[in-house]
């Protein structure tokens, strides 16, 4: 589902562009090179899209509001050649609202600084590699000559790195000479770095602290913070203090906005026209109204799935309820609820989802599950619809009754009279036994109902 601006926004994030539009605005000023700001969330969670979004929004901004320029910058796609420099000074080059005169002397700049880079790496390396065995009756002969090869090639590496500071120094100045050149400034959104190799991803940040480090360059980092710092402690080890590791790099973390309720209704809606429901594509063989799409919403917000969970979700249930247009709608309402829930639990909550998949769900845990799931609400609903779909693990002489009573949410006054399951077995089709079991095998072997 392809996302390109706030016209397309599910997730109500718009706001909070606005928002930090204006912290960016005024808080540049107040440090003394580049502005860094670390957007936190974890996988999934609509970082690339909100990065989507809000540079489209930027873009088209007009002039006179003083947008900054806006590149975006994958850094998962560049980690496999290796220089985080290359690929931003390349990003910059390409950018369309840069003018390419602005930006030949940076591409310069960096090819000097790459060469000298390049040639410290080929001097280190000839002295590492490629020495014969030294025959014994030449042994001291042949060790004067090698220091004395050592001690020229030293010299030009020393050389070399000199050159190296100075094409660094000329690097950064270019760099400043575009930001003054362009009058406005320049804001990096880097998606991704958290993908990334350890090493690369540090080597990121490394780059942008010492080569970027320019007052009117900006960088938001969108990451999930815990597996970069993950990548650091593989790096520096398990007792890095990664507190203040960051803090070198980031002058303020702020974290991406929660999906509010109203949003998970918008996402569900959206989704089930996108993924279920296609006019001459795909027909669903339950019929969603407005009570079920008020389920679904209400399910993926009680577990909290991200943007590109729920997306999963949704895939698993387009496929298992993919039917003919003549039985659209025609499934037994249990058997719809039911793979609903799997593929929900699937990818929310993948040790219930095989519990219930095997019958080894207990109604105790069952009940707490959905209790503390639901805060209290249709706790009976969703517990009546696993044990009659036959996803709980009993014994065959256990009645209903005294499995409610067992869990606390039947009280003991005295009553027998069991309680009416019949409207549930025939939403299973008069067959629950194994229905959870059967469900559980569809979702995982790609089967379908119809």
């Amino acid at each position: 589902m392809k996302i390109s601006s706030f016209e397309d926004d599910l997730l109500g994030l718009e706001d909070f562009a606005r928002r930090l539009e204006q912290f960016i605005a005024i808080e540049h000023q107040y440090v003394e090179g580049s502005l860094v700001v670390g957007l936190t969330s974890k996988f999934g969670s609509g970082k690339s899209s909100f990065l989507q979004m809000w540079k489209s929004s930027l873009e088209t901004a007009s002039e006179a509001e003083g947008k900054p320029k806006v590149i975006l910058l994958n850094a998962w796609e560049s980690d496999y050649y290796g220089d985080p420099l290359f690929a931003i000074i390349s990003a910059i080059a390409h950018c369309n609202q840069i003018n390419e005169k602005s930006t030949a002397k940076i591409v310069e700049a960096a090819k000097d600084f790459g060469w000298y880079a390049t040639a410290i790496s080929g001097q280190v390396a000839k002295q590492m590699t490629g020495i014969d065995p030294i025959a014994a009756g030449e042994f001291a002969e042949k060790k004067k000559k090698e220091r004395e090869k050592n001690q020229r090639l030293l010299s030009d590496t020393f050389s070399i790195y000199e050159k190296r500071i100075n094409a660094m120094a000329s690097l950064k100045s270019a760099i400043q000479a575009l930001v003054e050149g362009e009058n406005t400034k320049i804001l990096f959104l880097v998606d991704e770095l958290d993908r990334c190799r350890p090493d690369y991803a540090i080597s990121y940040l490394e780059t942008i602290k010492h080569i970027f480090d320019v007052k009117g360059v900006i960088f938001l980092l969108a990451t999930d913070r815990s597996q970069l710092e993950n990548s650091a402690r593989t790096a520096f080890g398990a007792d890095l203090d990664f507190e203040e590791y960051y803090r070198k790099f980031v002058h303020r973390e702020v974290t991406l906005p929660n999906i509010s309720d109203e949003n998970y209704q918008r996402l569900a809606l959206k989704y089930v026209n996108y993924y279920l429901e296609r006019e001459n594509q795909r027909s669903c063989y339950i019929q969603f109204d407005h009570y079920q799409i008020d389920s679904i919403s209400k399910l993926i917000g009680t577990l909290k799935l991200t943007p590109r969970q729920i997306q999963e979700a949704f895939r698993i249930i387009g496929h298992l309820l993919e039917t003919t247009q003549d039985k659209k709608g025609g499934l037994y309402w249990c058997l719809g609820t039911g793979s609903i829930l799997m593929s929900v639990l699937k990818i929310g909550n993948s040790r219930i989802f095989n519990l219930l998949g095997t019958q080894q769900l207990l109604p105790k845990e069952a009940f707490n599950f959905f209790n503390q799931l639901f805060k209290g609400e249709s706790v009976n609903w969703w517990f009546t619809l696993c044990f009659t779909g036959g996803g709980l693990k009993t014994e065959e002489d256990e009645n209903f009754n005294d499995i409610m009573k067992s869990v606390g949410s039947l009280k003991d006054n005295g009553s027998d009279l069991p309680i009416d399951l019949a409207h549930w077995h025939i939403g299973w089709g008069n067959s629950g036994s194994r229905r959870f079991a059967e469900i559980y095998k569809k979702i995982e072997q790609l089967y379908q109902w119809k």
